[in-house]
């Protein structure tokens, strides 16, 4: 397993590499940046910057005429799930008791969703990371719907932006009617069972943000959200995969880390530099996100260290907090996917373990 965890980790997929859309968005994501700061909104920029980000990852594997589609119901979702967390994130009691509850369901929902396909899979971690983040983020009811209306504000700006941008150098022909398929439920109904994985899948990531929910909570570490936010991004259907992701999430947070606190604390740059930094993360992640999962967290660090420095965030008192909370949540996750684990999982030990049975000399 080690070793297949670790070419999985480093294993380059050249040909996944895409960098037309990134480029277009990251460029989108950081003039909206820049024309918040001009405006003096910089304490607004993380929810617009964070849904502009996630535009572009969704519907990567849909063709072009559902592809919008898909991206208009995952940003409907992404801002309901900023919404729920911050509405709950107004006292610590409250996160604790009703946030602990929240958090097991929507994980579940967020799991479970995978099981209709890889789009559904990739709109359920983003949904789950962006309540993870709001949830630790103490807010008023006010800021959580303000927050909301700025995730949809930079997705559907980032939208527009891309949709535009195709309509002017692509066919119109090549968007298309999108094909027909089963809905969501119709493709979900069947697994709703004990045996399927993606509903254990479900179980234990509700389990494993559950806990790390409790535990940010209970450490009060700066940016304690940063605990089930990783728990989000890496837990996987099966054990191995989820140890690449966790493997991958821990190199990556530590380079990124080291890269943006060198560029940050050493050169000192101003908003709008911060602003190209944002992007430029923002580009690293969309670019890598199929091609290498470690060179792709490193954007995402680099985007999230440089966002938070826009709002006053010390960035050189808090990347170790970040590095723990990484490794931790790379903890949990392991620890819970080893619980109830997939059913080919479970064949393959109790077929291993038969093979060793029968292999054993007869003593009689």
């Amino acid at each position: 397993m080690l070793r297949t965890v670790a070419l999985g980790t480093v294993t380059f997929q050249r040909e996944k590499v895409t960098w037309r859309v990134p480029v277009a968005a990251a460029v989108a994501t950081s003039l909206m940046v820049a024309a918040f700061i001009a405006a003096g909104l910089a304490d607004k920029t993380i929810p617009l910057a964070l849904g502009a980000l996630f535009m572009p990852l969704s519907g990567l594997f849909e063709p072009p005429g559902r592809r919008l589609l898909t991206q208009l119901w995952t940003l409907v979702w992404i801002m309901l799930t900023t919404l729920l967390g911050g509405l709950l994130s107004s006292n610590s009691l409250v996160v604790i008791g009703m946030g602990t509850v929240a958090s097991a369901i929507v994980a579940f929902c967020c799991g479970f969703a995978g099981g209709a396909g890889v789009n559904a899979r990739v709109g359920g971690v983003l949904s789950l990371v962006l309540f993870a983040v709001f949830l630790g983020i103490p807010s008023s009811e006010r800021n959580a719907v303000e927050d909301c209306l700025l995730v949809g504000l930079g997705g559907v700006l980032v939208l527009g932006w891309l949709v535009a941008l195709r309509l002017l150098f692509h066919r119109r022909k090549s968007w298309g009617a999108p094909p027909l398929s089963p809905n969501v439920i119709d493709r979900l109904r069947p697994r709703l069972n004990l045996r399927d994985d993606f509903f254990r899948h479900g179980v234990r990531l509700a389990g494993a943000f559950t806990t790390a929910t409790i535990i940010s909570q209970v450490l009060m570490w700066p940016h304690q959200y940063w605990i089930p936010m990783t728990v989000a991004w890496v837990a996987l259907p099966d054990p191995t995969g989820t140890a690449t992701r966790v493997a991958g999430r821990v190199l990556g947070t530590l380079v990124g880390v080291a890269l943006i606190t060198v560029v940050i604390v050493g050169a000192g740059p101003g908003p709008y530099a911060i602003a190209i930094l944002v992007g430029i993360g923002a580009l690293i992640a969309e670019v890598f996100i199929v091609a290498n999962y470690l060179v792709c967290v490193v954007g995402v660090t680099t985007f999230m260290i440089a966002l938070f420095t826009l709002v006053g965030d010390p960035v050189g008192e808090t990347v170790a907090y970040r590095a723990f909370c990484t490794i931790l949540a790379g903890v949990i996750t392991i620890a819970w996917s080893m619980v109830w684990p997939a059913v080919g999982h479970e064949h393959r030990h109790l077929f291993r373990g038969r093979r060793e049975t029968d292999a054993q000399p007869d003593s009689s």
